[in-house]
């Protein structure tokens, strides 16, 4: 089975999860940790999620920081707990709906080919005055 933590400082995992459910019309599989906010305990709730993992799961955790403190406890603890998982830090939206609705087991071949696509989604738009003089058509 395919599991989802969303890790992130503060409550952008939240923020992630409400777009998702909106987006793809599912959270089924998805953990998220708000992390060092006051009403929780984020090495609590590492370890439970952790807890649930079975073998047979695949498992994909999103960072918001690579090298951040959220990212580092998270591979830390996986490996400590010599579980198997797929770390992505760093990630945005696309990313997440990509692995979400993949309907296979992923290779790490794929995964790779995933993230490379979802790093195209992030782009410039600049909003000039110019552009705005144009026909509204030849925005889209």
């Amino acid at each position: 089975m395919k599991k989802i933590l969303i890790a992130t400082h503060g409550h952008l995992a939240s923020g992630y999860l409400s777009s998702i459910e909106l987006l793809a019309g599912t959270t089924e599989g998805i953990t998220v940790i708000n992390a060092y906010v006051e009403e929780n305990d984020f090495d609590q709730e590492l370890m439970k999620f952790v807890d649930g993992v079975t073998e047979n799961d695949q498992i994909f955790v999103f960072t918001d920081l690579f090298g951040g403190s959220v990212n580092q406890k998270v591979t830390r603890t996986f490996l400590e707990q010599s579980s198997s998982a797929t770390v992505i830090a760093g990630f945005n939206l696309p990313i997440v709906l990509e692995i979400l609705l993949a309907t296979d087991e992923l290779s790490e071949t794929r995964i790779q080919e995933m993230v490379k696509k979802c790093r195209e989604e992030l782009k410039v738009n600049s909003v000039r005055e110019e552009v705005l003089v144009n026909d509204e058509e030849d925005f889209f």
